[in-house]
This record gives structure tokens, C-alpha cells and sequence, in this order.
């Protein structure tokens, strides 16, 4: 536990300093925050003009929570990136084992998911005439971080994928964001897809927290929202454990052929 907490520590330390070298905290407020903010607001407008006030409040909180998963997938592209530069072998020699280094590459992105999260959370609905019903919306914000620590072992599963075939890091991140924010219940009900797809999408993060969320919010019972809490982290416990599992075999691979040395 030490020492994964050590290298949890040092991956944000490096994780930061690479997006140092991308943003100052101007350019990550004023261009990349208030990017995903228009981004959430325009969907909600959106469902205010195709619906009405209560629409747009539902595709309102969608939206604000799946910016967590949003960012927390970008995970995709850090691990992709240890292949194009050539730092894939250290990370499966790591003297503390390969799985936590490779799990802690890309925390600095449930960092800023949590933030644009909770500032979207307290900003928008105000904003756009939708005010959450305070102080409950306080008690979603521990549902948003289970569903960012989710999303952030998604991500990491499908980064196997990307870590593959090489070149596929931003379709790869762009399927594994879309797919949730179409099918997850962000801009309309799950039970509005067919039968079939509405099984598939369970396994999906996101699916069952924003359920939690929205029954937060509404005052559902408490034995629902735990019980759909329960589900969230059993989803997101899976998707570390396919993140596990694919990155084992791709070291043992990796270690049989030598192809962990090949940059993309």
C-alpha cells in the first residue's frame, strides 16, 4: 500500500508537470474549462428547446456528470504515449510492478474531471435558470468522484487497445467517451434504447451513478440510491480488472517478443 501510494504521488507530480508544459492556469480556465462548460450548457439549452425546463435539468446534470468521465478517459492518450516514446519497457519493469505504475499514469486527469465537474455542478444550473435542490446536490458530489474512479479504470481498459494498434489512441478515446454520453442515460433515458442495448450498456460506467445522481436529487429512497451505488462500483471494479488482465498479457507478450521496445 506504501508504495502504491508513492506512486500514486509521483505519477501526479509527472502528470501535472507534463500538462504544465501544455497550460498555464490561464489557458486550462479560459480554454479548456470553459470549453467543456459551453459544451454542457449547449446540450442543455438544447434539450430546452426540443422540451421544456424539466428536459432541460435532466440533460443538464447528464452533462455535468459525464465531464468526469470525459476526462478521466484521457487516460487513453497518456498510456498511448508511453509507446510513441519509446517508455513502455520501463513501466513493465517497474521495480514495484507494472500494474501500478501503469494505473497511476494518468490520475492528473481525475483531478481536473473532478474540477470541471464540481464547477460546472455549481455554475451552470444557476446560470441556465436550473438551480439544483441544495443541499442534495451537495450529497451527489461522493457519487461523482465513484463515478470518475470508474471511468478512470474504463479508460484504462481500453487503453490496452490503443497500446495495440498504435496510431488508434484518439478514435479509441472518442469511442469510449461517445458511447457512454449516447447510451448512458446523459441526454435521454436508458430505457429509451432497445431491449438488447439497454443490457449492453449496464457494464458501462456512469450508467448506474447518474441514475444515483438523479435519484439524489429528486429525493429517491436511500436503499435505491445505495443499491445503485453498489452496481457503479462493482462496474467500476470490473473495468480495473479487464485493465489488469490486458495489461499482464501485454507485458508477457511484450517480454516474449520484444515488441514492448517498438515506438509507435
Amino acid at each position: 500500500m506504501r508504495h502504491a501510494l508513492r506512486i500514486a504521488r509521483e505519477s501526479l507530480i509527472l502528470g501535472f508537470a507534463e500538462m504544465r508544459a501544455v497550460y498555464t492556469w490561464k489557458t486550462w480556465t479560459f480554454g479548456w474549462l470553459v470549453r467543456l462548460l459551453c459544451q454542457a450548457a449547449f446540450y442543455a439549452l438544447l434539450g430546452r428547446y426540443v422540451g421544456d425546463e424539466d428536459t432541460m435539468r435532466y440533460v443538464l446534470v447528464g452533462n455535468i456528470v459525464v465531464l468526469a468521465c470525459l476526462e478521466s478517459t484521457i487516460v487513453v492518450i497518456s498510456l498511448a504515449g508511453e509507446r510513441a516514446m519509446g517508455t513502455l519497457p520501463l513501466l513493465a519493469i517497474a521495480p514495484s510492478g507494472h500494474l501500478p505504475v501503469y494505473l497511476g499514469r494518468g490520475l492528473q486527469w481525475t483531478v481536473t474531471g473532478l474540477t470541471s465537474s464540481l464547477v460546472a455542478w455549481v455554475v451552470l444550473p444557476p446560470l441556465l435558470g436550473a438551480p439544483l435542490p441544495w443541499p442534495r446536490a451537495a450529497y451527489a458530489v461522493p457519487v461523482i468522484v465513484l463515478i470518475l474512479a470508474g471511468s478512470y479504470g474504463y479508460g484504462c481498459a481500453l487503453a490496452g487497445i490503443a497500446l495495440r494498434l498504435r496510431g488508434v489512441e484518439w478514435l479509441v478515446l472518442n469511442f469510449a467517451y461517445g458511447i457512454v454520453m449516447t447510451f448512458g442515460g446523459v441526454n435521454v433515458p436508458v430505457e429509451f434504447w432497445p431491449g438488447p442495448l439497454r443490457i449492453a450498456v449496464q457494464v458501462l460506467p456512469v450508467v448506474h451513478g447518474l441514475e444515483a445522481v438523479r435519484g439524489i436529487l429528486d429525493g429517491a429512497p436511500l436503499g435505491r440510491v445505495l443499491g445503485l451505488l453498489g452496481i457503479e462500483a462493482l462496474v467500476g471494479a470490473g473495468w480495473y480488472a479487464v485493465a489488469a488482465v490486458s495489461m499482464d498479457r501485454l507485458v508477457s507478450a511484450g517480454r516474449r517478443d520484444g515488441s514492448l521496445r517498438h515506438a509507435g
